[in-house]
């Protein structure tokens, strides 16, 4: 049996930060819907995924965001709001559980792109190793 399924917004609106009035910021509050029956172990990584997401986007982005903003209007110059989004697809298939997630950042009219599959074996949850992951301890700079 396939099952697809994809990442929903937490709510119908986007969260909009602002500094000093200005949007700053945009982004729909990360969360992947996964299946009924998904294994807690699962559903719980997936939790801390989009808990951690959102602590950068709040945290880290959002005062980088307000340092652009402010130095774009010392300077007289149009601020352009960043925007984050966290999305996934998801597929069922032979027992497995497949995850690709994607985090995106777009600042300063650059994007920065983070994509990962992850498979967990089912019923029980274990990881297993992706057949097109790259070698282990690999580093990826993100914005």
């Amino acid at each position: 049996m396939k099952q697809t399924g994809e990442l929903r917004p937490a709510g119908p609106e986007p969260r909009i930060l602002c500094w000093e009035g200005e949007p700053v910021l945009t982004f729909f509050p990360p969360r992947i819907k996964l299946p009924p029956l998904t294994p807690r172990r699962v559903a719980a990584y997936y939790r801390r995924l989009e808990s951690a997401w959102l602590r950068r986007w709040e945290g880290v982005l959002y005062r980088r965001a307000c340092a652009a903003a402010g130095a774009a209007r010392s300077r007289s110059r149009p601020f352009e709001p960043w925007s984050a989004a966290l999305t996934a697809e998801l597929s069922e298939e032979e027992g497995v559980l497949l995850v690709r997630w994607t985090a995106a950042e777009t600042v300063q009219g650059r994007r920065g792109i983070l994509s990962r599959e992850d498979r967990w074996q089912l019923p029980g949850g274990p990881p297993l190793r992706s057949p097109n992951m790259g070698k282990r301890g690999s580093r990826v700079n993100f914005l």
